[in-house]
């Protein structure tokens, strides 16, 4: 599919123009990234609406027309269609600000799919006139994030967040529309909607912090890698610059620093880590004490310091407030799993319990996985991270650390050296067995990973 000729054939942009073929150049470099390798339903849905747009930029296609086009789905009465392109249109807008987060970040031309809509931004890195919003955050304990790739990545979020946030969606050709009521796309929660709109209602920055924080939240997850960990921690304390009021902000960034002292060895720099995770989280708890947001930040922060008790108290208090809330549901089970009760684990974290707020992008597949492996469910254990891969879930070192062990116990020696063998290829600087030990309270959690993993004949 080829766009019109246009006689300059240039593509008008809210800062500047492009050439077309520099557009399709950087959507050719995006889909054969290691990112959407194997994703070719994405790559699919990626090119159709960026071909759409340079046909006619002023176009705005709509799910049902997607579905259609793309997926050659007929048109149904009961949105299961239009459902199944919202899903994948999330997938795609987190798969491409991973993207330009990470392998893409020096690209000249950064696109987004800005949520309410499927019309595609693009972003000129370098452009003199680049209207890109700065922001410069300071993570005041690690000097070294300061004026780094880390802020650019959050600039592109920060853009997700205002297009969402303010139910505007900037097109190409620089018109601000904000009547998207047949494209927003909502977290199929109605009182977080009601939230929104009473923070909308305040003011827009406090509407923005919302958004930011809701997307934030949807990054936590794997907190074992420390670079996507490090964006949503700033785009926490952006969202408390945005209104210190809101209490999202401070639960949020609380549970980043916790993770981030859970996993890091002893000594001053995790001594200071925990000091403002529970600052942070006492704020969230001051503002707004029996939100379950709030209490689920306490109970994270009560196990990095080792009060398994309390962690437990506090983690239960969250799951009585909300116990649909997906992020909820996910830390419960962390806290569960690495207490040792595994049976509150798989239960909170089994696909079967409804979720719902944030994007729907939860961890429990992953969760439910390490779970099923503790409490001797092996053939369990592999399909259920197994299901997390075919999901498009993020795969993190502990995925496959927990695959090969699991695949040891049960015989699978072939099948368990190939994921080891994964491992070590993609995760070679990483000691996953390490930052498991420092999660868990009982160091025999551990002890089952690596006796099984002991059984592995080496090449």
């Amino acid at each position: 599919m080829g766009p019109k000729e246009t006689t300059d054939n240039k593509h008008r942009h809210w800062s500047g123009h492009l050439e077309l073929e520099e557009v399709r150049e950087e959507l050719n470099r995006v889909k054969s990234s290691e990112l959407f390798t194997g994703a070719s339903r994405l790559s699919e849905l990626l090119d159709y609406i960026i071909e759409q747009n340079l046909l006619d930029p002023t176009r705005k296609p709509l799910a049902k027309t997607i579905a259609e086009d793309v997926y050659g789905r007929p048109p149904d009465q009961n949105g299961d269609s239009h459902n199944i392109v919202r899903v994948d249109a999330g997938r795609l807008r987190r798969r491409l600000a991973q993207y330009f987060a990470g392998p893409g970040r020096d690209d000249p031309i950064h696109i987004h799919i800005d949520p309410g809509g499927y019309v595609p931004r693009f972003e000129l890195k370098y452009s003199a006139d680049a209207q890109t919003e700065d922001v410069a955050t300071d993570l005041d304990l690690h000097s070294r994030w300061k004026s780094s790739p880390i802020q650019i990545a959050v600039s592109i979020f920060v853009a997700l967040a205002v297009g969402l946030g303010l139910g505007i969606t900037i097109s190409s050709t620089g018109e601000n529309t904000t009547d998207v009521s047949e494209q927003y796309e909502t977290s199929n929660d109605p009182t977080l909607e009601a939230e929104r709109r009473a923070h909308l209602a305040k003011s827009p920055s406090s509407l923005q912090a919302v958004t930011l924080s809701d997307q934030a939240r949807n990054l936590i997850f794997p907190m074992i890698e420390r670079a996507q960990l490090e964006l949503a921690l700033a785009m926490f304390r952006h969202a408390i610059e945005k209104d210190e009021s809101y209490f999202g902000g401070y639960a949020g960034a609380s549970q980043c620093l916790a993770a981030f002292a859970i996993f890091a060895p002893d000594g001053p720099q995790r001594s200071a880590l925990l000091k403002e995770a529970r600052h942070l989280a006492n704020q969230a708890e001051v503002l707004s004490p029996a939100n379950s947001w709030t209490q689920s930040a306490l109970s994270w922060v009560d196990l990095a310091e080792g009060d398994t008790k309390r962690a437990m108290e506090h983690a239960d208090i969250a799951l009585d407030l909300a116990p649909k809330d997906g992020n909820v549901l996910d830390f419960y089970a962390m806290v569960m799993l690495a207490t040792g009760d595994f049976d509150a684990a798989l239960a909170a974290s089994t696909s079967d319990r409804p979720r719902t707020s944030g994007l729907g992008r939860f961890a429990n597949k992953s969760i439910y996985g390490a779970a099923s492996f503790h409490a001797g469910k092996y053939e369990q254990a592999i399909d259920a991270l197994n299901a997390a891969t075919r999901a498009g879930d993020p795969i993190s070192a502990p995925t496959l650390i927990y695959l090969a062990a699991a695949n040891a116990a049960l015989g699978n020696q072939a099948e368990a050296l190939a994921f080891e063998a994964d491992l070590k290829q993609n995760w070679p600087t990483i000691d996953t067995i390490t930052l498991l030990d420092r999660l868990y309270v009982n160091p025999e959690q551990v002890r089952a990973l690596t006796d099984h993993l002991s059984t592995i004949p080496q090449r």
